[in-house]
């Protein structure tokens, strides 16, 4: 395989009409723009899917509020839980004969 070499000038020359022809090749922008319309379907599920989302949030901040006022109660001994009550929450977990 034989190089050829190249002197500054050319080089230089070459470059420019790379970057010229570069220049000239390029597209004008174009202004498009997109829309999107939903179906009222769409709409309603969104609005579903907006109202579920808030309810988490809400119920998630009770839950933590509970369960801080269960957690000092339980730290001061106040919280008293019958051991009835947790055999009928243990026993609801189960499906009944019939």
């Amino acid at each position: 395989m034989k190089i050829n070499s190249v002197g500054n000038s050319d080089a230089i020359s070459s470059y420019q009409n790379v970057k010229n022809n570069t220049f000239q090749k390029s597209s004008p922008t174009a202004h498009i723009s997109d829309s999107v319309e939903l179906s009222e379907g769409a709409q309603k599920y969104s609005a579903l899917l907006k109202a579920a989302k808030e309810a988490m949030v809400k119920s998630g901040s009770d839950e933590e509020v509970r369960a801080a006022d269960i957690a000092a109660r339980i730290k001061d001994g106040s919280y008293k839980v019958s051991s009835d009550d947790v055999v009928k929450d243990i026993l609801s977990g189960y499906p009944s004969k019939g």
